[in-house]
Order: C-alpha cells, then sequence, then structure tokens
C-alpha cells in the first residue's frame, strides 16, 4: 500500500472568509482503502471531496496526490483524466448520447482511436449488466442502470481512485443496495481506492474507514477490519 491522496492543513473559506466550510482538516488516505466521509447537511464533506479532486482550490494548506503537490486547473484536470474516477448523485450523463457513447466520450484524449474507444465501452457496459442498453439514451434507462452507466464512466480509464458523492442519495433502498456492492465489488476486482460521501450510516458502514465531519472539522476518524457489501438479489432496473 502507499498514500494516495493527502490534505495537509487545509482550509476553504468563501465571501470573502465569512464563511468557512473547511478548517485545519488534515487527511491521508491510502491506494487500498475504502472511505466513508459522513456528516450532517452543510458539515462540508462535499467541499472536502472537491478539494480531493481539484475541483475546488484551498484557501489556505495543501492537496496531495501520489506524493506530489498538484497546483493549477490544467495540472488538476490532467489528474482527473486520469487518475481519478467521479460519480456524481445526478450522474451528469449527456442526455444526447446512447449509454455506450457516454464512456467513450470519457476516453477521448486518454485512448487510442475510436475501435479502442468502443470496444473499452462494450467491456464496461458488459462487466455491470448493461451490454443490451449500449443504444439506449439516459432518458431509457431506470435509475439503477444510470447510476451504473455513471460508474461504469467513471473507471474508464482505469482510475486509481473512485469518488462517489452521495451516489445512494435519489435511490430506493434496493437500488442503493445493489449500487453499493456494486462500489465494493470496483474496489476488489479493481484495486480502486474509494472514497464515499454520505449521510447514510448504512452505507457508510460498508466502507473500512469513516470520517466524520462538522462544522468543516474531522471530529472522528475510525477503521474497522474489512468492507462488507450486501449481496443483492438482482440487478436493479
Amino acid at each position: 500500500m502507499s498514500l494516495l491522496v493527502e490534505l495537509s492543513n487545509v482550509g476553504r473559506d468563501f465571501d470573502s472568509g465569512r464563511i468557512v466550510a473547511v478548517d485545519d482538516v488534515s487527511l491521508a488516505i491510502e491506494d487500498d482503502e475504502t472511505v466513508a466521509i459522513v456528516g450532517r447537511s452543510g458539515s462540508g464533506k462535499s467541499t472536502i471531496l472537491n478539494l480531493v479532486c481539484g475541483l475546488d482550490r484551498p484557501t489556505r494548506g495543501e492537496v496531495r496526490f501520489e506524493g506530489r503537490a498538484v497546483n493549477g486547473r490544467a495540472a488538476w484536470a490532467a489528474v482527473r483524466a486520469s487518475r481519478i474516477g467521479i460519480v456524481f448523485q445526478n450522474f451528469f450523463l449527456l442526455q444526447s448520447l446512447s449509454a455506450g457513447e457516454n464512456i467513450e466520450v470519457a476516453l477521448l484524449g486518454n485512448l487510442g482511436g475510436a475501435r479502442q474507444r468502443r470496444i473499452r465501452a462494450l467491456e464496461l457496459l458488459a462487466h455491470f449488466g448493461l451490454a443490451e442498453r449500449a443504444t439506449l439514451r439516459p432518458a431509457e434507462l431506470s435509475g439503477g442502470e444510470r447510476q451504473r452507466l455513471a460508474i461504469a464512466r467513471a473507471l474508464a480509464n482505469r482510475p486509481k481512485l473512485l469518488v462517489a458523492d452521495e451516489p445512494t442519495g435519489s435511490l430506493d433502498v434496493q437500488t442503493s443496495q445493489s449500487v453499493m456492492s456494486i462500489i465494493g465489488n470496483v474496489h476488489r476486482e479493481f484495486g480502486t481506492a474509494v472514497i464515499v460521501v454520505t449521510h447514510d450510516e448504512e452505507v457508510a458502514a460498508l466502507c473500512g474507514r469513516r470520517v466524520e465531519i462538522s462544522d468543516g472539522r474531522i471530529r472522528s476518524d475510525s477503521r474497522v477490519a474489512a468492507i462488507s457489501t450486501p449481496t443483492p438479489a438482482s440487478r436493479t432496473r
């Protein structure tokens, strides 16, 4: 194992310092971990996730990825393109493209020609039980299928880190369990570190580490023996 991402005394202010979203946070995550960042709405957990991914920049402190400080938007964009996969709560799939094309777009600039991109997209769709849905657009997919497609797209470039912001927030209980089972399998099968932001303690309990955020600070940081994921009865559509 090795250190993957590290926040050192990081703070993030808004409104000229009137709002302190993150306050002196230091957090180190290794490349074999599954981490749940938990806290109530407005606690600063999503801001921390954005800082980890370089979607936001700290007001103070430093964020390092694979041992190196990443400075500037272009540098972070390059890291995200090849090393970080992101799953958003609202999917952010391109509605005018098919399921396969949504994955292919993520591969632009990182993988050869159109044929190679198509093969990779079909491999991922098959892995997540979506092979027969390859030509459908997001609006023609169920909520569970869209979430699985979002996970597949996030894994297109074989990232070292998968981050998910409230991945089950808009899903029913059965679909949520299915999605978390998939995320747990991603960690085991692909060797990908996972960070999940959630307010759901049941989701947090499926991760090997739980980091609680309150008022922009880390209030607790605990580890359990191993990730334990539910076994869904079937893939949810």
